[in-house]
């Protein structure tokens, strides 16, 4: 107790050093455990469901080694045949159109098995789950089970709603149960869940299955089964795609498999800022520990024990730590909530990180390890001094060579530590510069894109009518301002792989048997125009080329004309799809463009004319003014041709595109501040260490100005000795960077991970960060007056 008051005077005794050790601690802790926050919540912590251990994710391995849809048939003989299983469920993406009450909304969902909910192990809060024989269609009224966030914002929290009829796409169906508050966890943005079954059928993969393995089943063991029972399947169904394989994934694996790089990556780069400030403030209190040496001389000779030195400047560096330890929770917490932003990226489950009591015992953990670490080294070297010299009356004090080379070594860490951060930030922001300069071939500027979904009355649930689709064209198209406006199935920037049809050549004896594999799109309106795309030959499509009674017609990407028609003109040729036995003339071929994603792998597109009443999409907007400020009037056009259509996800084409590149833009963003605060750490450190220096190096200065030393020389000598740590701090950070910076392989587009660019510009910049930090002190050394040093002497 004795020591800790005697810490606590010290400390309030020199209230400088105390807040800039405080802050500084503050900082590293701080980002430390925000880091530690999200990889616990993310990665570490399991899925929050019973059991989660047992949870799979079932699926079918395409040739090229990407994991792929699951056809209904083999989900049907795997939850049939398998005996590895407690059971399986197939999960589809749904949207549905809710009306009847309040505005109209579109809203998510999932089509499921009936099986879905007790695989989880998820009990509905209010009302039951779903019947086996609710799955069948036809059987009965049709059900639904309502997320609480939906049954809260859009229905008050009435308990009454369960037994009660929606409406969704124009259909009623009855309310049998409401989810728990975040019940589906692994599920992001899940309004409702509907039960659905499937007939059986191997051709076309569309379903997502999870399964619960029963206790003691490993996964390798249910995938060699499953295998097995694939290729005896694969002998009565000549449609079974023999040539996929089966994989079962652990479903925690699944949900943070495409984050866990970037979240250890992040973990490891915070790490080394705390090494940075545990150096930093190990330098500042062996800075303090030479104004103390003749305090602590005289404590031994009273009689204290060398532990005892020890134990009370431990005590003082715990105490650093523990208010460091306190105001880096607060960093920490503003940290995890800042990062809430993520949530626009890949990491479904961000929520579950938080600042909580086991976050708060390892900010406790860090705060007294950081403590030791640098306290332990001015404890010692105070606790072996020698009293002699330290005691004689006006002496000076004797200032070890060991701990200058101590103070030097630490700082040399501190550069090497920064600059590899500063690399590993460099390439990123490099990487991430070629990225956004791709070309996407459409033109993103003033385009307002939104989603739509309108049911037709005569076939309830079943989408868009071409004919009222292009009502709303028209009308929107006449607001004053807009330049185009268009239909299409697939959002651009959304990430979702496009369907695939093989496509044959009418005519053409020498091609693959299923075709060729092509990429298609069902656009309306004036899409090419609203989007951007250049048409490079022929025409686009007209109004008459929406009509079910009209030829069938197709437009081309230059891509899929150059590879599927080189050497000739694709305009004419006429093409035919899968095993429909109809030709559609190419009528059209335009400029390619990335659909998906910005790094998409596959420009070769075709475009059908929108004809059919089973889809729902997208409207595409060009303006030539603020796309937003149009929004309204767009949704009013809408409203005024059907006034139970809901428009969604209302953005502009440049938010689409920035959202998609989020996850890259956080990843650089982070790590590059993480290297600023390192470099800036590092740059405090070697001024400090110099000025410290010079302050105790002013008798020799002193001595050697009045043996004719210049002003310049004194200049040159404390620059010397500064850039001579940061040279040697550069070639070592160089080297580990060099080692280090491959983890970040996957992480870069169209730049290596030894780019010789970055680490000259890093390199650079560092030494000229470090030229400044020595120029003060050494212009500082520059003004010593001879005779001042040498009479204070």
């Amino acid at each position: 107790m004795n020591d800790l008051k005697f810490a606590c005077r010290q400390l309030l005794k020199n209230p400088g050093f105390t807040a800039v050790a405080v802050l500084t601690l503050a900082l590293g802790i701080g980002a430390t455990t925000a880091i530690f926050s999200i990889v616990n919540g993310v990665l570490l912590n399991p899925l929050p469901y019973d059991q989660p251990g047992q949870l799979v994710n079932l699926w079918e391995m395409r040739p090229n080694g990407r994991p792929g849809d699951v056809s209904s048939g083999a989900f049907m003989d795997w939850r049939e045949l398998s005996a590895s299983f407690e059971g399986v469920s197939s999960v589809r993406g749904a949207a549905a159109n809710l009306t009847g009450t309040g505005q109209p909304e579109r809203i998510s969902g999932l089509r499921v098995s009936a099986s879905f909910l007790s695989i989880l192990r998820e009990q509905p809060a209010i009302g039951r789950g779903f019947l086996p024989e609710e799955e069948r269609p036809g059987d009965g009224d049709k059900v639904v089970v309502l997320s609480h966030g939906l049954w809260q914002r859009r229905f008050g929290g009435d308990t009454n709603l369960v037994g009660n009829s929606i409406q969704l796409d124009g259909e009623s169906y009855v309310v049998v149960g409401v989810l728990r508050p975040n019940a589906l966890a692994t599920e992001p943005r899940v309004d409702f869940l509907i039960p659905f079954g499937w007939p059986r059928h191997y051709g076309a993969n569309n379903l997502r299955v999870i399964g619960r393995l029963k206790p003691g089943i490993a996964p390798e063991r249910a995938r060699v089964e499953l295998a097995a029972l694939k290729q005896r399947m694969a002998q009565h169904y000549p449609k079974y795609k023999e040539k996929w394989s089966v994989t079962v994934v652990p479903m925690h694996e699944e949900v943070t498999g495409e984050v866990r790089p970037t979240l250890l990556i992040l973990l490891g780069a915070v790490g080394c800022v705390l090494l940075v400030v545990c150096a930093n403030v190990a330098n500042l209190l062996l800075s303090r520990a030479v104004a103390r040496q003749r305090e602590m001389a005289v404590r031994t000779a009273l009689g204290a024990s060398r532990w005892r030195t020890i134990r009370q400047v431990l005590t003082e560096s715990l105490l650093l730590a523990t208010l460091g330890g306190a105001l880096g929770v607060l960093v920490a917490y503003g940290g995890v909530h800042a990062q809430l932003v993520w949530r626009e990226g890949p990491i479904r489950h961000l929520a579950e990180a938080h600042v909580d009591a086991r976050m708060l015992g390892f900010a406790l953990f860090i705060a007294l390890g950081t403590g030791v670490c640098f306290g332990v080294l001015p404890a010692l070297r105070l606790s072996g001094l020698r009293l002699e010299p330290l005691l004689k009356e006006g002496g000076r004090g004797v200032v070890a060579g060991s701990r200058g080379r101590l103070q030097s070594g630490l700082i040399v860490a501190e550069i090497a530590l920064a600059l590899m951060l500063l690399t590993g930030a460099g390439l990123l922001v490099r990487s991430f510069n070629k990225l956004m300069s791709v070309s996407l071939g459409f033109v993103p500027q003033r385009a307002l894109a939104m989603d739509l979904s309108m049911p037709d009355p005569k076939n309830p649930g079943t989408g868009a009518q071409p004919e009222l689709l292009q009502r709303m064209v028209d009308g929107i198209s006449a607001i004053p301002g807009v330049d185009g406006a268009g239909f299409a199935w697939n959002r651009p920037m959304q990430g979702v792989e496009m369907d695939e049809r093989g496509m044959r050549v009418v005519g053409r004896q020498d091609q693959p048997e299923q075709g060729y594999g092509v990429k298609y799109e069902g656009v309306a309106g004036d899409y090419f125009r609203a989007l951007g795309i250049p048409l490079l030959r022929g025409r686009t499509f007209s109004r008459t080329d929406h009509s079910t009674s009209a030829a069938p017609v197709v437009i081309c990407s230059e891509a899929l004309a150059r590879s599927t028609f080189p050497n000739e003109d694709p305009i004419g040729k006429y093409v035919q799809f899968d095993k429909d036995e109809k030709k559609f003339e190419i009528v059209g071929m335009v400029g390619d463009i990335r659909l998906t994603r910005v790094l998409e792998d596959r420009p070769d597109k075709i475009y059908f004319p929108h004809t059919s009443a089973g889809a729902n999409g997208s409207l595409i907007v060009r303006t030539r003014v603020a796309p937003a400020s149009l929004a309204e009037s767009i949704r009013t056009a809408i409203l005024e041709v059907d006034a139970d259509q809901p428009v969604s996800n209302v953005r502009t084409l440049e938010q689409d595109v920035s959202r998609s590149v989020a996850a890259r833009r956080q990843m650089f963003t982070l790590l590059g501040l993480f290297a600023v605060v390192a470099l800036g750490l590092a740059a405090l450190g070697l001024y400090g260490v110099l000025a410290h220096a010079v302050a105790l190096r002013r008798h020799e200065i002193g001595i050697r100005m009045a043996l004719g030393a210049q002003r310049s020389d004194v200049l040159r000598l404390i620059l010397r000795n500064g850039m001579q740590l940061t040279l040697l701090g550069v070639v070592i950070g160089l080297a580990g960077a060099f080692a280090l910076t491959r983890v970040l392989q996957n992480q870069l587009y169209q730049v290596g991970t030894t780019d010789p660019v970055t680490f000259v510009a890093v390199a650079l910049l560092l030494g000229v960060v470090a030229l400044l930090a020595c120029l003060i002190p050494a212009r500082r050394a520059t003004r010593v007056d001879p005779m001042t040093a040498l009479r204070n002497e």
